[in-house]
């Protein structure tokens, strides 16, 4: 795009157009960013769970579905 020929307006809408569209990707990072994180907080849990001895996990298990954190035992073998 060549910004030299452009007109004052044309140019205002082109940046509004640049501010918008810099405005979506953003969200759409944050989007994206929260989703990795989830997934990765989740898959250090499951590290971490797979390490530990079945009593281990069971009190585990009895806690988070205490505080409502998993929806069942299942998750964690319990």
């Amino acid at each position: 795009m060549n910004y030299e020929s452009m007109t004052i307006e044309e140019l205002t809408e082109e940046n509004l157009r640049l501010m918008k569209e810099k405005r979506n990707i953003h969200e759409e990072q944050r989007k994206l960013n929260a989703i990795r994180d989830r997934k990765i907080s989740l898959a250090e849990a499951e590290e971490k769970a797979s390490k530990m001895t079945g009593p281990e996990r069971d009190a585990l298990t009895q806690v988070l579905i205490g505080l409502g954190g998993i929806p069942s035992a299942e998750k964690f073998g319990g």
